[in-house]
C-alpha cells in the first residue's frame, strides 16, 4: 500500500487532501502544528496518524522521519503543503520573518528530499505554491521569495532524483474557497475571478484531486508547474 506523508495536513486543503487520499485507498500520515484538537479528530476520522511538528526547526525533517521509521510508515509520496501567507509590507518585512518563510517553505522541502534520498525512498515529492511568485500577482516581497524558491528547488530536484525513482514537482494553486485566500481583499478576490478561464475561484476539493492524481496516479510528469488554477494567468 502506497505510504502518504501530508505536512499540513490539518489545514484547509490539506484536510480535503487528506481526506482524498484515504478515499483512494492509501495509507496517510500528516503533520500539524497549532491545532492539536483538530489533528486528533481527523487522525479518529481517517486512521491517520497526526505528528506535531514545527517547520521553523531544522532538525524538525529528521526528527518526524525518525519517528515514522520506527513505526514502519516511511513515505513514498511527500506532499508539502504546509505554509503561512502574511499581509506584511514592505517596510515591516523582518529578517527574522524572511527566514522563518524561507524555513517553512523551501527549507523544509529540501530536508524531505534529503532523507527520501538518504532512506532510497521511490515516489513522489510534491511541493505547492501559491500563486505569488510564481505569477506576477500582488504579495508581500518575502512571501514571494519564498514560493519562488519553491519552484526553483522542484526544477533541481527533479534532475538529481528522477533518475532514482522520485518525480519532483511543484503544484501551483489558485484562489480557493478556503485557506490563505481568505485573506484576499474582496476587491483582489473578484480581479482574480475575472481573470480565471472558468470565471470563478475553484474549491478545496477540486485541488486536493489534482494534488491526488500527482501523488498517486503520476508515472512521468516530473520537473514541472503543474497549474490548479482554472485557467488563471
Amino acid at each position: 500500500m502506497t505510504q502518504v506523508l501530508i505536512l499540513g495536513g490539518s489545514g484547509t486543503l490539506g484536510t480535503a487532501l487528506l481526506k482524498e487520499i484515504r478515499k483512494a485507498g492509501a495509507s496517510v500520515s500528516f503533520t500539524y502544528f497549532r491545532n492539536a484538537d483538530r489533528a486528533t479528530a481527523l487522525s479518529r476520522e481517517h486512521a491517520s496518524p497526526s505528528y506535531r511538528m514545527d517547520l521553523r526547526d531544522a532538525d524538525a525533517v529528521a526528527g518526524l522521519f525518525e519517528a515514522l521509521a520506527q513505526k514502519g510508515q516511511l513515505p513514498n509520496v511527500i506532499i508539502h503543503c504546509a505554509g503561512v501567507a502574511p499581509t506584511t509590507v514592505l517596510d515591516d518585512i523582518t529578517a527574522t520573518a524572511w527566514d522563518e518563510l524561507h524555513a517553512i517553505h523551501g527549507r523544509t522541502a529540501l530536508l524531505c528530499a534529503q532523507q527520501m534520498a538518504r532512506r532510497n525512498l521511490r515516489g513522489a515529492l510534491i511541493l505547492v505554491a501559491a500563486l505569488d511568485g510564481v505569477y506576477p500577482v500582488p504579495a508581500p516581497a518575502h512571501y514571494a521569495a519564498s514560493q519562488a524558491a519553491m519552484w526553483g528547488l522542484t526544477q533541481a530536484l527533479a534532475k538529481e532524483l528522477g533518475p532514482r525513482g522520485i518525480l519532483v514537482n511543484l503544484a501551483v494553486i489558485g484562489v480557493l474557497d478556503g485557506g490563505i485566500a481568505q485573506e484576499l481583499t474582496p476587491t483582489l478576490r473578484e480581479a482574480y475571478r475575472r481573470h480565471a478561464a472558468l470565471g470563478r475561484t475553484g474549491t478545496c476539493a477540486e485541488a486536493a484531486r489534482g494534488l491526488r492524481w500527482l501523488a498517486l496516479e503520476n508515472t512521468y510528469v516530473n520537473g514541472v508547474q503543474f497549474p490548479l488554477t482554472g485557467g488563471l494567468g
